[in-house]
Formats: C-alpha cells, sequence, structure tokens
C-alpha cells in the first residue's frame, strides 16, 4: 500500500476527500526570511482597540513568520496542489515530525483560514489521473469556495 492509499485509509480522512481541495492563499503580503516565510497583514481592531491603539500606538499590521511545517503549507497553497498533495509532502519532507499529518497540517490550515490568509476551492474528481494538474481557476468555471 502506497502513501497515498495509506493516508486515505486513515480513521480520520472522513469527510471530503483531500483530492479534491486545494487549499489556495488569499491576497497576503509575504516574504522568505532565509528558509522561512513571513506573512504580513493588517491587524483587525475591534472598537475598543482602534480607541486604545489611538492613545497608545504600535503597528498596524502583524508579522506572522511560520515555521517549516507552516512555510510548506503556504508555499504549496498556490491553488495547484490539492490537500492530499500537501498532506503527502508534509510526510515526506518531516516525516513522524508531522504525525499525524492531517491533524498538523490541518490544524494550520484551520488557523490561517480563521485569519482570512487562506481559502479552500472544492473541484470534485479534479486530479483523478496521477500527475494531472488542475486548470486555473476562474470565476466563471464553476469552483466552489469553501469559508469556515
Amino acid at each position: 500500500m502506497g502513501d497515498k492509499e495509506r493516508l486515505m485509509d486513515t480513521p480520520r480522512s472522513r469527510g471530503p476527500d483531500p483530492r479534491w481541495i486545494f487549499p489556495t492563499r488569499n491576497d497576503v503580503k509575504w516574504y522568505r526570511r532565509g528558509k522561512i516565510v513571513v506573512l504580513e497583514y493588517p491587524k483587525n481592531f475591534s472598537a475598543f482597540e482602534r480607541k486604545l491603539h489611538k492613545v497608545l500606538g504600535g503597528p498596524q499590521v502583524i508579522k506572522r513568520p511560520l515555521d517549516d511545517i507552516g512555510t510548506l503549507l503556504w508555499e504549496m497553497a498556490d491553488g495547484n496542489n490539492s490537500l492530499l498533495e500537501i498532506y503527502l509532502e508534509g510526510q515526506r519532507t518531516f516525516k513522524e515530525r508531522v504525525e499525524p499529518v492531517d491533524r498538523i497540517v490541518g490544524g494550520l490550515l484551520e488557523t490561517m483560514l480563521e485569519l482570512n490568509l487562506m481559502r479552500l476551492e472544492y473541484r470534485p474528481h479534479e486530479n483523478e489521473k496521477e500527475g494531472e494538474k488542475g486548470d486555473q481557476i476562474t470565476k466563471n468555471d464553476g469552483v466552489q469556495n469553501l469559508h469556515f
């Protein structure tokens, strides 16, 4: 049984098939610092926090450095790699350090979704032929965006 079949055969694989979910970065400023990615995005102040910020000052952007696992997720979340491909690359790269890979990568992905740094695109049956990449996404080709 190969990596793909073993991952698909786990009890945690319930839910949408990871072969058809494509994490995609939102329009966020990012750059490399050495081997890691740093994300830069505006703070989301509440009304009280805005008033406090006027008095105390401080930066209006968050600079969030990602660890090596987060960097892998961010770089692969280009809309061309399925969630399964990201899981498999995480297993290959980090071995038992990211076991179970679906929980570790899934937790990072969930945080990025909550912060509106990424979105998930659901494209059933897109990558069924081995090694075939999906077409670029446009708003008019029936892509379903999943928001959490």
